[in-house]
């Protein structure tokens, strides 16, 4: 009980969490012109450190690293089975997978920093929708009522959410203005000239520019 509980729990927490943690990335990324490659990674290896602190406390850095030094998946290693897998195999499909995971939230980061947060969110959506239905159509699984009437729901709710924000423009995107840099001229003037917007009339900037300073 406690366990279901838990994970109810964790999955409230990281549906909270996600949508505030696209924003921010879009937030990030923009203000600071920080490229996707670049924070993922970044993102990524500090949460690597602090989980492997985590699972090497509870044990579990432990049993995966015996697991993954012996041939054989877990049952077969269990029930003292033949191997069907080997030691290369495991790291092989470990790299493949981290390689090709990375891959992919580098192309979501992307998104989020060119289009924003919420087409990013709409294509994650779409994404999903589309490996559910991969799903059904290369494995045996059971279509029922209930799968159908959920197909509907997710397209519509799809399809209204991709037209709220064609009608709020940008896909929901924020544009944040960088730092300002200021030029400074003579006679204490300065003009701003990071959004072609200046202190001093044209006038003005002319006759400074000839050197009369009487403004």
């Amino acid at each position: 009980m406690f366990q279901k509980c838990a994970g109810i729990g964790y999955l409230t927490i990281f549906k909270y969490s996600f949508p505030l943690y696209s924003n921010l990335s879009e937030a990030l990324m923009n203000q600071y012109e920080v490229g996707q490659d670049e924070f993922i990674f970044r993102l990524y290896s500090v949460a690597t450190f602090f989980i492997c602190i985590a699972a090497a406390a509870k044990g579990d850095l432990r049993d995966g690293l015996n697991y993954l030094t012996q041939p054989g998946t877990m049952r077969e290693m269990e029930e003292g089975l033949p191997p069907t897998w080997t030691v290369s195999g495991k790291v092989s499909t470990m790299v493949l997978f981290s390689v090709t995971g990375f891959l992919g939230s580098s192309c979501s980061a992307a998104i989020t920093k060119s289009f924003g947060a919420l087409t990013m969110s709409i294509t994650s959506t779409a994404r999903k929708a589309t490996t559910i239905f991969l799903s059904f159509a290369l494995f045996p699984n059971e279509c029922t009522v209930e799968h159908v009437g959920g197909i509907f729901l997710f397209i519509a709710s799809l399809v209204a959410k991709s037209l709220r924000a064609s009608k709020r423009g940008g896909g929901g995107r924020h544009h944040y203005k960088h730092p300002k840099k200021v030029m400074e001229l003579g006679g204490g003037g300065s003009a701003d000239v990071s959004d072609g917007t200046s202190a001093y009339s044209p006038f003005q900037l002319r006759r400074k520019a000839l050197g009369d300073d009487a403004v």
